[in-house]
């Protein structure tokens, strides 16, 4: 629910101070947004409040924070009651496509007879409201996420990668970020719906892999090279680069060094660890050709 420039017959303390009846007091949501295998995370979520009226009204229980989130694409629209002690709110991935709102709102569990503050604006100073149970008394309209996310991958070698569809991207080409959890790849609407609904495919996993995770690995085990960072550090702050080592130390026998990390080649580590899927791919592909129907008309390129 985004209020946006609604009004109310009392004053409100909003987030956008364009739209706020109070002079110096602030109104905020905050959260780290963490994203698993299954749940969209707004993790050490807090309501942050500079103002010691409003304070006192969530102290003695005349009013709460509600933080509500929705997907209008899913139908999604659930609340989540603030206190001191919530630390974070887990929303399934399943339960959300599309866009995403979240907002804040302090809401008043009672009706307060006498709601006035002394950080009123002027044009309000010289009166007390009534403000009725349910009624909105403070506004953080939030975020909204422009991203979809896909389905939980399943196999484990596909763990250490999010494949999202970002409408944003306007010129055919996908983008990699390096996130903590995960390495996300970022796809173009289109491709996006084309590689969800063929990725279950057998005989199209090679090449996704050939065409989509080596590339995004390499890179990324690029960008860590270029940092100059210790493997320990790069482990600790990045979960990705820990199943990295785990895998390499699993397939070689011994421990990832810094030495060995800083000079050896990405692109080739990155198909070791995901089973050479680039050369599988094209196996894959001659098997498809034949069986479709044999070569094409010989054209070379």
């Amino acid at each position: 629910m985004r209020v946006g420039k609604r009004l109310f017959p009392y004053p409100v303390l909003n987030n956008n101070k364009q739209y706020s009846q109070y002079k110096n007091s602030t109104l905020s949501l905050e959260y780290n947004e963490v994203i698993t295998d299954e749940y969209l995370i707004l993790d050490n979520i807090r309501c942050n409040i500079d103002c010691n009226y409003m304070k006192a009204l969530l102290n003695e229980g005349f009013a709460e924070a509600v933080c509500i989130v929705e997907c209008p694409q899913t139908m999604l629209r659930k609340h989540y009651i603030l206190t001191d002690d919530m630390n974070d709110i887990k929303i399934p991935l399943m339960d959300i496509n599309g866009k995403v709102d979240i907002s804040l709102f302090i809401v008043a569990k009672r009706d307060i007879a006498n709601y006035k503050c002394n950080d009123f604006l002027d044009d309000y100073s010289d009166y007390d409201f009534f403000v009725e149970k349910n009624d909105i008394i403070g506004i953080d309209d939030g975020y909204t996420s422009r991203i979809e996310f896909n389905e939980k991958e399943s196999s484990e070698k596909s763990s250490i990668f999010l494949v999202i569809k970002d409408t944003n991207i306007t010129d055919k080409t996908m983008r990699v970020e390096l996130a903590d959890e995960k390495i996300i790849i970022s796809l173009p609407q289109d491709q996006w719906n084309e590689y969800d609904k063929t990725k279950r495919i057998r005989k199209f996993q090679n090449l996704y892999f050939a065409i989509i995770a080596v590339p995004a690995l390499s890179y990324a085990l690029a960008e860590m090279q270029r940092i100059g960072d210790t493997i320990d550090n790069i482990r600790i702050e990045k979960k990705w680069f820990n199943a990295f080592c785990i895998a390499y130390y699993n397939r070689n026998g011994e421990e990832l060094t810094d030495e060995y990390f800083m000079q050896m080649n990405p692109y080739f580590e990155a198909q070791k660890l995901l089973n050479s899927p680039v050369i599988k791919a094209m196996d894959d592909i001659f098997g498809l050709t034949m069986t479709m129907g044999g070569m094409d008309d010989g054209n070379q390129y």
